[in-house]
């Protein structure tokens, strides 16, 4: 919360939060319909188990659906004994018993028994992304040509609260910095506070 002093400057009052602190929700664009949809993650990292539901279209899905398999070790060419190229066997829903692969040298076809590891395969990789599904936030806008973003409406609640106090005291606790005192230097500049309101209020109001 913030509140008011005699000299009418707004003091920032709030309980200590890390960035981490706001990591099992993830407000971001519905694959199918771009609306707003929400990404829930059981606890903190487990995001093979993170849940997609869409509050538009009302589009629902699983990391667990998202899993892939890909090998995991290095195989030669039993003829030539060069390395086969094995980074393009990706995508696997199931683990093959084996693979046929042609060595890029010899062009010998290759019967081959790998090993597998597992991985969920993202909508995106690049940008301002959830960590479970690879979907662009919800809460992101341009401010001066830095990104402001947001994982969730509680996160971005927060950073205004934040932004819009005078007084900010340098909080001491165990994890030593928190998440509004690690956020970037353009959105706590005082000379921007106006035009970082402005977008702030205008991400809320997508809710």
């Amino acid at each position: 919360m913030c509140s008011k002093d005699m000299n009418n400057s707004i003091r920032y009052i709030s309980d200590p939060t890390r960035l981490y602190d706001y990591m099992t929700e993830f407000s971001v664009h519905c694959p199918v319909c771009q609306g707003k949809a929400e990404v829930t993650v059981p606890s903190h990292f487990d995001y093979k188990n993170a849940k997609l539901k869409c509050n538009v279209c009302h589009f629902s899905q699983k990391a667990t659906d998202l899993v892939r398999h890909k090998p995991s070790g290095k195989s030669k060419c039993h003829q030539c004994l060069e390395f086969l190229d094995l980074s393009i066997l990706v995508g696997y829903k199931n683990i093959p018993t084996y693979i046929n692969v042609t060595c890029n040298f010899c062009k010998t076809i290759n019967k081959v028994k790998e090993n597998w590891e597992s991985y969920v395969e993202k909508y995106q990789d690049l940008g301002i992304i959830d960590p479970a599904f690879g979907l662009p936030l919800w809460y992101q806008d341009s401010v001066k040509g830095n990104n402001l973003w947001a994982y969730n409406v509680k996160h971005i609640t927060e950073i205004k609260k934040y932004v819009q106090s005078t007084l900010r005291e340098r909080t001491t606790d165990k994890y030593k910095m928190t998440m509004v005192e690690k956020l970037p230097d353009f959105i706590k500049l005082a000379k921007n506070r106006k035009e970082v309101l402005k977008v702030i209020d205008r991400m809320i109001q997508t809710l």
